[in-house]
């Protein structure tokens, strides 16, 4: 599945802006980085406010992934080489630091950042992450001022496909799940997240998208290898078929206790939906017997009203 909504708010805001539909993309050049800056509102009446633009950042293509990332918020800031854009940045921020974990990349500003509202702020978090999230080893981004939360977003972590989603129109159905990680002392530990849903999505695709994107708790990892490949997942009459590539099966960690949290993970994050009474896993359209070297057909218990009670290692069922 691959990886790619904004609060209620934002999603309005764009609409009403008539200018947040898909993203718009230039021809790919024989070279440079896509870099996604603002069309002036008075030029884009119907059209595309958000705009790629491939820019020449000077850095040799061996360049670490942080130096390419610093760079590309640098040109942010700085604006775009084509007159016909303009910056979503507001004059007087500067970038206080940068750093990558987990896919994830760390964004603090200092200045006139913090500033923004509204509109303003959603164009600026979109135009950030589309151009980050486009470049290899980042999947989400996470923006601070000073090491504090912008502004009164309820959403401080964002990945392409909420900005992608932005445009699908209204959101149909939120619902809370809980998705599970590994804490400090590495064990399981929940994060509750409200997941949007738009039309075309279902609860258990979008709620694996977020799982495998990973927790926005910095205190919390992922256990999920980032290479992970899930073909599908359906969920019929409370029972849900999840299929995994076969190279990532192979490809597991060699520790049993690793193979276990991984399937735990998947398990209980996927029963915390509450619509899910039994797992079935598949690969190459045959039932799966182990994970690893776990066997999958030990069953988890389901509390009435809770997340499953995990009675064995490789606990994937509710006993029916």
């Amino acid at each position: 599945m691959k990886k790619r909504a904004w609060t209620a708010l934002v999603l309005a805001v764009l609409a009403a802006l008539c200018a947040c539909a898909a993203p718009s993309e230039p021809e790919t050049p024989e070279e440079g980085t896509l870099i996604y800056f603002l069309a002036p509102e008075d030029a884009v009446w119907g059209g595309d406010r958000v705009q790629g633009s491939w820019e020449n950042l000077d850095l040799p293509e061996d360049a670490p992934s942080l130096d390419t990332a610093r760079a590309v918020v640098a040109r942010l800031l700085a604006g775009p080489e084509s007159a016909s854009l303009i910056s979503p940045m507001p004059w007087g921020t500067t970038l206080a630091g940068l750093e990558i974990r987990d896919r994830r990349a760390y964004v603090d500003f200092e200045g006139n950042f913090g500033q923004l509202t509204g509109v303003d702020l959603a164009l600026a978090d979109y135009c950030l992450t589309l151009s980050l999230t486009a470049l290899e080893g980042i999947s989400a981004v996470s923006v601070t001022v000073q090491g504090r939360p912008v502004g009164q977003q309820p959403k401080q972590v964002f990945y392409e496909r909420d900005v992608l989603l932005s445009t699908m129109g209204d959101v149909l159905q939120r619902s809370e799940v809980t998705l599970f990680f590994l804490n400090s002392e590495g064990a399981l530990a929940g994060e509750k997240r409200v997941l949007e849903l738009y039309e075309g999505q279902t609860l258990a695709e979008s709620l694996l998208d977020a799982l495998l994107d990973g927790p926005e708790d910095r205190e919390l990892t992922r256990i999920i290898p980032e290479d992970f490949q899930i073909n599908f997942v359906r969920v019929d009459s409370g029972i849900c078929s999840l299929s995994i590539a076969a190279a990532s099966l192979e490809a597991l960690p060699e520790d049993p206790a690793v193979q276990q949290n991984i399937l735990a993970s998947l398990t209980r994050s996927l029963y915390s939906a509450g619509t899910i009474e039994k797992i079935r896993f598949l690969s190459g359209g045959e039932e799966l017997t182990s994970f690893g070297q776990v066997p999958v057909e030990a069953e988890a218990v389901r509390e009435p009203g809770g997340l499953p009670q995990m009675d064995a290692p490789g606990s994937t069922g509710i006993e029916e």
